[in-house]
């Protein structure tokens, strides 16, 4: 029988994809792995289980697309709200970045005082709210009349935020404040980095407002790992493939054919969760490849190097730090890292350690990469024991994954998505469909952005292109 939809990889994008799509038509989701999640699944390691790389879950709240999604699929998670997104540790102090406004200020007035603080952050609040709650746009790339029709539909938005949407965010911020000092710049480009990829000068005013209004949406953890989430969506979906990796993909007038290495199947359309950047081998199509080509210059390389642990401790932790350090890593591009902790109730994963920080891929060369891991990993290890007190006793695993680790099991080597850089204007950007006919994408390669929040946008975008025939 031919799927009306075949969704390939099982990341937050294909995964939440699949929810609404088989409510509607016939639809298969296909992963290369044992396991859902990509950028966001657990594995086991050894004994030990651990979040492969994002492990923060933003943006769960009652009214948010995502909830509703869930809720209609009757998926339920264990989680627990967090009162804090984050523990910023700098210069021997530390920042809780609370979701309470009130309880925040007097957290950042304490490490970076400045009388137009409340201002500024009920500022980011006001954009946050105001943006979350437009909904009449969506963004369509089949063709220049639909691109240059959904382009109009970001009329309430332009119209809203045009005062934040040229000219760079640290010249915006500089303006606002009347100046800042460096250290408090320092700490903002690293709040951006984490979402936006890109730092102050790189992004606008509205683009750093998004990015620095995170911790003031409901962020949760997750008892049992990200992986948990995706264990409920998979029992939502009545049809899931997975250790089924997708190597080829032949177009035909009205449907596509699809090759694994021992199947070959058909659907009516394709929904591809692959990194756009790395998605054009599957297809020898010459106008498909340009396509995806063409979209090649928006790659910035950003990938991660993660570091697992696992430390038997009895410290009273929170879930979420960042360590912002006095100068870049070695083999890195940021002086920060994220660190997540396993909640010490949830047995699977309480003594559990993520630690991310950003890498250009193209710096890790397999020649040096062994010498490259081991020195990191020494370096990170030192990093946690000095700001958590953890002695190498109390380390029970230690090991990391590169670029090219990301390339062999999640079969993508850039992380992050697309720069939210001033240069990346909407207009450049890939949309969730395509000129092909049954051709459609989601992901943090496309629009609308990274994480959660951005690539939920995604997924309801899809699901207007999909289900509104007027679109």
């Amino acid at each position: 029988m031919m799927d009306d939809f075949v969704v390939i990889g099982g990341g937050i994008g294909g995964a939440c994809s699949a929810l609404f799509l088989s409510k509607h038509y016939q639809t298969t989701l296909y992963e290369k792995e044992p396991y859902l999640g990509g950028c966001s699944s657990t594995f086991k390691h050894g004994k030990y289980h651990y979040n492969t790389g994002a492990t923060t879950f933003a943006g769960y709240q009652v009214g948010s697309y995502l909830h509703h999604l869930f809720e209609q699929s009757n998926i339920h998670l264990e989680t627990k709200k967090l009162t804090s997104a984050l523990t910023v540790l700098i210069d021997g102090k530390k920042i809780e970045r609370f979701s309470d406004k009130k309880a925040f200020l007097d957290e950042i007035n304490k490490v970076f005082y400045h009388p137009k603080n409340k201002s500024f952050y009920e500022l980011i609040i006001s954009l946050q709210h105001q943006f979350f709650a437009i909904h009449d746009y969506y963004y369509s790339n089949a063709s220049w009349t639909k691109k240059i029709a959904s382009l109009y539909s970001f009329k309430t938005l332009l119209k809203t935020f045009y005062p934040y949407l040229f000219g760079d965010a640290k010249s915006f911020i500089t303006h606002f404040f009347g100046g800042i000092s460096p250290k408090y710049f320092n700490y903002l480009d690293n709040q951006i980095l984490i979402v936006a990829q890109a730092k102050l000068h790189e992004v606008n005013f509205l683009t750093a407002a998004l990015a620095l209004s995170y911790q003031f949406m409901e962020n949760h953890y997750v008892f049992g790992g990200m992986g948990a989430i995706f264990e409920g969506i998979e029992k939502a979906l009545p049809h899931v493939h997975k250790k089924a990796m997708i190597e080829k993909i032949i177009p035909y007038k009205n449907h596509y054919l699809l090759h694994t290495k021992t199947h070959t199947f058909e659907a009516k359309n394709i929904v591809l969760n692959a990194s756009l950047f790395e998605a054009k081998h599957l297809f020898d199509t010459p106008t498909i490849k340009r396509y995806l080509q063409h979209y090649q210059p928006l790659d910035a390389h950003i990938s991660a190097f993660v570091c697992y642990f696992t430390i038997q401790h009895t410290k009273t932790l929170s879930h979420h730090y960042q360590i912002i350090l006095p100068q870049t890593l070695p083999y890195t591009i940021s002086n920060s890292l994220f660190v997540s902790f396993g909640d010490t109730e949830d047995e699977k994963m309480a003594h559990s350690v993520t630690v991310s920080v950003h890498v250009n891929e193209n710096e890790w060369q397999e020649a040096t990469i062994l010498e490259q891991k081991m020195e990191l990993e020494a370096i990170i290890e030192q990093i946690l024991c000095k700001h958590f007190g953890f002695t190498s006793e109390e380390i029970c695993a230690r090991f990391s994954g590169s670029a090219q680790t990301f390339k062999r099991y999640i079969n993508r080597s850039s992380l992050g998505g697309i720069p939210m850089r001033l240069e990346n204007l909407l207009f450049k950007l890939p949309s969730n469909d395509s000129p092909f006919k049954g051709l459609y994408h989601v992901g943090d390669t496309t629009f609308a952005a990274q994480g959660w929040p951005g690539v939920m946008m995604g997924v309801r975008n899809l699901e207007r292109l999909v289900c509104n025939p007027s679109f």
